[in-house]
């Protein structure tokens, strides 16, 4: 009896430390969730605060040209923390719900390209649930751009494709007029150049927004300590005379991205 109810008291008691630990868990979890929503509400306030001082000028022009790089906050503690904007419109739109029959052709047609040549994990980092049906020549992968300069030139995608090297070499935003260009002097018919404007992104609107957080104080002072990023919509104003301030959207998403790796891998964000 007595072995009997130590067996019973000794379960009750592993039963009770576990619910406790579950509890914790769940509590440190809630806790984590809470501090993530409010650290991106204020950084939503201080980019948007950030972006409207640029008076609508581009963001490629104003950002660090290697990084991205935007802007450096100091917190009360001593803390620094570092902005950088990348653009994100480089994957294909895997999500074409809502698209017009068109992009739901043109678009299916590149995501069966890129399935064809790439694996199960590259087609996901290369491909996005969100955001518009164009795909920025400046970020786009080699894969995502192959598969959607098939679909756009047809038989002339090789010779289109050496365009797009040239100009994407040239580290410069790719305009409206660069991209007809490429495609008249690659020979494609105006059907064609047609639908490289409708495949190709002339103005990013989205954006990873990335977030490094370096220790003010202490032995740690200088040291990365966090990383987190997020996908939003930075989109210019053309209604507002007063020099088009750019608006940023709420974060589509937003998460700890850790320290580990030297660079971030935008399809962890998608």
């Amino acid at each position: 009896m007595v072995i009997m109810l130590m067996v019973v008291v000794g379960l009750g008691i592993g039963m009770a430390m576990n619910r406790f630990s579950a509890q914790t868990k769940t509590v440190n979890r809630q806790v984590a969730k809470y501090q993530d929503h409010h650290l991106g509400r204020g950084l939503q306030e201080a980019i948007g605060a950030w972006l409207r001082q640029q008076n609508g000028r581009d963001l490629l022009d104003v950002l660090g040209i290697e990084d991205g790089h935007a802007m450096d906050i100091i917190l009360a503690d001593g803390s620094e923390v570092s902005v950088y904007l990348r653009d994100a419109q480089g994957a294909a739109l895997s999500n074409l719900t809502g698209s017009t029959d068109r992009q739901i052709e043109e678009g299916g047609a590149i995501l069966r390209n890129l399935s064809l040549n790439t694996s199960r994990e590259d087609f996901l980092r290369f491909t996005r649930p969100f955001g518009p049906t164009q795909i920025s020549v400046g970020s786009a992968s080699e894969q995502v751009l192959d598969a959607a300069t098939r679909v756009a030139a047809g038989e002339f995608a090789d010779r289109f494709l050496a365009e797009l090297e040239i100009l994407r070499n040239q580290g410069t935003k790719v305009t409206r007029t660069e991209l007809t260009r490429a495609a008249q002097a690659a020979g494609l018919s105006s059907e064609q150049r047609a639908a490289v404007l409708r495949t190709f992104a002339v103005d990013i609107e989205l954006w990873a927004v990335i977030i490094e957080v370096r220790a003010g104080r202490g032995m740690n002072r200088g040291r990365l300590i966090s990383r987190y990023g997020g996908i939003t919509r930075i989109r210019v104003n053309a209604r507002n005379n007063g020099g088009n301030p750019m608006e940023l959207g709420a974060f589509i998403t937003w998460k700890d991205i850790g320290i580990k790796s030297r660079d971030v891998d935008l399809g962890e964000l998608y």
